[in-house]
């Protein structure tokens, strides 16, 4: 639970603070301003009932159509937090379907591949049993007049409920959800109904395992508070990027909820000098840097409940999914998005952004395992936020009211 205090949420006034940065108190009364317990990162019992309060019944995101190889095509996606092995499939009609990835004879891992086009039976190898690739029905049986079959119809592959929404893939663990894809997205999906996903490609994916809690990762992620502090990366590649003060500490230019899920925005500075490189390729290609987007400011990055980011930097997007394997561990699912490069310049461009970011994330992931650290020492009991860490206050305030109404 988040711990509210008795305080008036509007902080009474101090001498010599700029009040107009702690606008967001003012105008989200409902999350207060109190600590935030530690003991939602570090206890057994709370990471059991996420799983099955939040996961086991909520939308969650297991990849998007980009993750297919053809047009027909699988993936095979592990979920730890659910103890479940999905077989997802695109069929010759553009057809979508998550199955248990699950042989129904003794219950095999049906797939071992992580993902390629579609066979036109999936096979098991233990005992040759095979499934139909469009409709997962079982098609053949080796030696199958020795089995005693009262029902041969209810042995295809089982169906995970599935649904998509502007090429991102969600299942729910319910065969009937409560509330549809579309309802769970909420005002997030009218919001970027009519984004061009389509002109950005996956390019670049990183699976990085992590010694700490999720929410730990998805924390860190979710403000820029630390950026001029985080060095020497973030310091220095980042500095300008984000609006800053005259003191020189980050601003987020603006914050909303959006039913379950968030965003926040900030915009760059106007005296924002990239690297020297940075500078010359750009300038080689001024084609490339022009803004094709419609973004409202340089960055915003959209959490969608409960472990999904979308967020867009310039011209590129990145995503991230935080997978929960115990309650101090996690996969930190990063994958980048650019436009095609047309020529060998611009794809140098994406190469060296892509360098840059993979060396923040590689910073960010020494401090998402340190956070952990200090917090399983409960040297503290709760930990304080301030104004620009607004989001994260939001989404712990969104996770309470999900666990207590599946409690």
């Amino acid at each position: 639970m988040t711990d509210l205090d008795d305080r008036p949420s509007v902080p009474a006034p101090e001498p010599d603070v700029d009040h107009a940065t702690r606008r967001w108190a003012q105008r989200f009364p409902e999350l207060g301003t109190g600590p935030i317990s530690t003991d939602r990162f570090i206890s057994p019992e709370f990471h059991e009932r996420e799983r099955e309060q939040v996961f086991r019944r909520t939308w969650i995101n297991v990849g998007s159509v980009q993750d297919f190889q053809a047009d027909a095509a699988f993936f095979v996606r592990d979920v730890d937090v659910l103890d479940v092995s999905l077989l997802v499939v695109r069929d010759q009609d553009g057809r979508i379907q998550a199955y248990h990835n699950v042989c129904a004879h003794r219950g095999n891992k049906l797939i071992w591949e992580r993902e390629g086009a579609c066979p036109r039976m999936f096979t098991c190898r233990f005992h040759g049993w095979a499934y139909g690739s469009k409709d997962g029905a079982l098609d053949f049986v080796p030696d199958e007049d020795q089995f005693y079959f009262p029902d041969r119809g209810g042995l295809g592959l089982t169906p995970v409920t599935t649904d998509t929404w502007n090429g991102f893939i969600f299942i729910h663990m319910m065969d009937e959800p409560p509330v549809t894809l579309r309802d769970h997205l909420g005002p997030l999906a009218d919001r970027l109904d009519d984004f061009p996903f389509e002109r950005l490609s996956l390019q670049y994916r990183y699976d990085v395992p992590e010694k700490n809690n999720w929410k730990i990762a998805i924390d860190a992620q979710n403000e820029i508070y630390h950026v001029p502090m985080l060095a020497p990366l973030h310091r220095f590649l980042s500095g300008g990027a984000f609006h800053t003060n005259e003191d020189g500490y980050t601003r987020i230019a603006d914050f909303q909820r959006l039913g379950l899920h968030s965003v926040y925005t900030s915009a760059s500075d106007s005296d924002f000098q990239d690297t020297a490189s940075g500078v010359a390729h750009a300038a080689a290609h001024p084609r490339f840097g022009e803004l094709m987007l419609p973004l409202e400011t340089p960055f915003a990055f959209h959490v969608v409940f409960p472990n999904l980011v979308i967020a867009f930097f310039n011209n590129s997007m990145f995503t991230y999914n935080f997978w929960p394997a115990a309650v101090d561990r996690t996969t930190w699912e990063i994958r980048l998005h650019y436009p095609e490069p047309a020529n060998l310049g611009e794809r140098v461009l994406i190469e060296q952004a892509k360098c840059r970011f993979r060396d923040l994330l590689c910073e960010d992931q020494a401090g998402h395992q340190a956070l952990h650290v200090g917090l399983k020492s409960q040297a503290r009991d709760a930990f304080v936020l301030g104004e620009q860490e607004v989001q994260i206050r939001a989404f712990h305030k969104t996770l309470d009211d999900v666990m207590q109404r599946g409690a």
